[in-house]
């Protein structure tokens, strides 16, 4: 226990708490290649996203994965099908306001999707033989670990008469209930 002065004390409390925090925006482009040769692009999204995290020297390190969906027409024009691919990334996210009192050991590593990936835009390329697609993200880490606090204490102020809590006796009698 440290001590500041003869009245004031301090203690130390191991407890845990967020000891580092980051996040990053991104865009990234991803290739397509349809069945068939597109003429213009329908439409296009992204969905069953999932990801993961890992603490990796001063950054965390996101896996995760999600599903393009690209409609099209070819043909000139006269028919349609939809493009699906699996895309799967690796995103390095920096931390700041990272603890040094915080403990390593045990880290706990929490990952938040602050914008779900979204499609963008889509372009038709190479003479028509993939599509590019545009997607953006936004994610979150936050990094949880046992640190110490440290915590003032002083002594607890004298009781009056009048400010004792009632007794669990004198709550209730048990006349008061029979009427």
């Amino acid at each position: 226990m440290a001590h500041f002065d003869k009245d004031v004390r301090c203690r130390e409390i191991y407890t845990q708490a967020v000891c580092g925090k980051g996040s990053k925006y991104s865009q990234t482009t991803y290739t397509i290649r349809p069945a068939n040769r597109p003429s213009t692009i329908g439409g296009c999204w992204v969905m069953n996203h999932s990801c993961n995290a890992e603490l990796v020297g001063d950054f965390v390190e996101v896996h995760g994965r999600f599903d393009v969906n690209v409609w099209y027409s070819y043909g000139g024009n006269t028919e349609t099908a939809v493009a699906k691919d699996s895309v799967s990334y690796v995103q390095q996210i920096p931390i700041r306001e990272l603890d040094p009192y915080c403990s390593r050991e045990g880290m706990e590593v929490k990952v938040r999707v602050l914008q779900q990936p979204n499609c963008l835009d889509a372009t038709v390329v190479d003479g028509g033989n993939e599509i590019l697609v545009r997607v953006e993200k936004e994610l979150a880490v936050e990094l949880m670990g046992r640190t110490k606090i440290y915590v003032l204490v002083c002594d607890p102020p004298k009781e009056k008469e009048d400010d004792h809590l009632l007794e669990d006796d004198d709550i209730f009698e048990e006349e008061d209930f029979e009427d």
